[in-house]
């Protein structure tokens, strides 16, 4: 079983994203959404859907503070060091570091042991696999290191956006366990009715609610 180096205990519960009154948009356009309201806190988990193109990616771009998006209203959410996002794209990792490496550049306190008994949680095990450059591992395999990176410095919040897009089912059920353990907020972006079933989502928000109707 994975084991997270934050643990619910130490999560506490409190409101760790509030926005009131927020819009969000990009330079010389109209905004994307406005009237946006959500709250969220510590231990909640939060699916995010809509239709493609209507502001779902911008939101979030938004809570991580993205340059990019345009946002108005009031804001509040954990700073970047505190937030872990988890894109298809697996953009978290570098391409020419090994498994390893990945793991041990994240917790230089660590023993060589202890990186290596962290990986096997998450089904690395065998030295070829380890010793592995990033470059080199299947979508899979790079969803499973990310995670592996997210446990070993758990934030306090976890963003998701369409991570089960091209795992196969293996991968996927091993994906689903880890964060069932995950002890901290979550937000998700998926249409997938049971894979957010299975993680223990507790509320779906629609984005189309936050409009200029």
């Amino acid at each position: 079983m994975p084991k997270f180096s934050l643990s619910s205990a130490s999560v506490g519960d409190r409101t760790i994203v509030s926005i009131s009154d927020g819009s969000i948009g990009y330079a010389e356009q109209e905004p994307l959404l406005q009237k946006i309201s959500l709250s969220i806190s510590s231990r909640d988990r939060i699916a995010i859907q809509g239709d493609n193109a209507s502001g779902k990616s911008t939101l979030i771009k938004a809570i991580l503070d993205d340059d990019s998006v345009i946002k108005s209203g009031n804001w509040h959410a954990p700073k970047i060091s505190d937030i872990g996002y988890l894109d298809q794209h697996y953009g978290t990792l570098a391409a020419e570091k090994t498994v390893l490496e990945t793991i041990a550049d994240l917790v230089p306190n660590w023993t060589h042991i202890e990186v290596r008994r962290h990986l096997n949680d998450f089904l690395f095990r065998k030295n070829e696999e380890v010793n592995s450059f990033v470059a080199q591992l299947s979508g899979g395999e790079k969803a499973r290191l990310s995670l592996a990176q997210i446990a070993a410095k758990t934030p306090k919040l976890l963003i998701l956006d369409e991570i089960t897009n091209n795992l196969d089912l293996e991968t996927k059920e091993h994906v689903i366990q880890v964060l069932k353990y995950y002890p901290g907020a979550m937000i998700v972006i998926s249409h997938e009715a049971d894979f957010l079933e299975e993680i223990g989502i507790s509320e779906v928000v629609n984005v189309g609610k936050f409009n200029l109707g």
